[in-house]
């Protein structure tokens, strides 16, 4: 199993964190793209690369829209400087959200587009985030799909004609914990509509915890930490809404994030 989008460098899981990796190798996680989401957060996903993990930690640098209004000067600098260092890093995790209402959407969008820019000039995949914006997201995308090696919708919860864009644009679809929710109807219609060749499996660490997971934790306001052993969780239940087995899916979901991350 390879998952597809996580944080493994976020602070609520950082004193279990030799555990964490040790109990998603044992749960057969080969692999993990871990994202960082502004400049703060960087270091300590570069961190990462220096550690023994026991699997493939891909990473990602970027500036989630959460955070697009609290830059310093030179952040772009800094990013590319992150990006040069480490050959196969992502962009990401990037993109637009309509969740926090506080950072302008304009902001959102002018910070996204500059990550787009430079992940186009160095080729890099990216790793979006669409929270409740996936259609403006996906407008964006539309000139900036075809200039990027690839890129992954993490955390999908669009509606049917969002993926169906998404994937016309050859883009990857990366569910969560939240399809195991049987109330979650629109993402798990999406886990059984998205093309063999486009789906992907992922935690979303330490966020996302499916029902019924080992947690890492509890978190802020009391909320479970999830962690990567989980995505065993998301698999099977992924598995079962397609009407394959659990082993067909783990092989090919690790196979196309290969594909699009490494």
């Amino acid at each position: 199993m390879f998952d597809a989008h996580a944080h493994l460098h976020d602070t609520e899981i950082a004193a279990k964190f030799d555990r964490i990796v040790s109990d998603a190798a044992a749960a057969g996680v080969t692999g993990v793209c871990s994202c960082g989401t502004r400049p703060e957060d960087w270091p300590a996903t570069q961190a990462l690369l220096g550690k023994p993990l026991p699997l493939i930690c891909v990473p990602g640098f970027g500036v989630h829209p959460w955070y697009a209004d609290k830059l310093p000067h030179a952040w772009m600098e800094t990013l590319e400087g992150y990006l040069d260092g480490n050959p196969v890093a992502a962009v990401g995790e990037i993109g637009l959200d309509g969740i926090r209402r506080a950072v302008p959407a304009d902001v959102q969008e002018q910070v996204f587009l500059a990550q787009l820019e430079l992940a186009e000039r160095m080729a890099r995949p990216v790793v979006l985030h669409g929270a409740r914006a996936w259609g403006r997201l996906v407008d964006v995308m539309r000139a900036h799909a075809h200039k990027v090696p690839g890129f992954v919708a993490h955390g999908f919860g669009g509606s049917r004609e969002i993926l169906a864009r998404i994937v016309d644009m050859g883009g990857y679809v990366s569910f969560a914990g939240n399809v195991c929710n049987p109330k979650a109807a629109k993402v798990r219609a999406a886990a059984r509509e998205t093309p063999d060749s486009q789906i992907l499996i992922e935690t979303d660490t330490p966020d996302l915890f499916p029902a019924g997971g080992k947690q890492a934790g509890t978190g802020a306001g009391g909320k479970p930490l999830n962690q990567p052993c989980n995505l065993k969780l998301v698999l099977e239940q992924v598995a079962d809404l397609r009407g394959t087995d659990a082993d067909t899916l783990a092989d090919l979901t690790a196979a196309n994030a290969r594909r699009v991350l490494l």
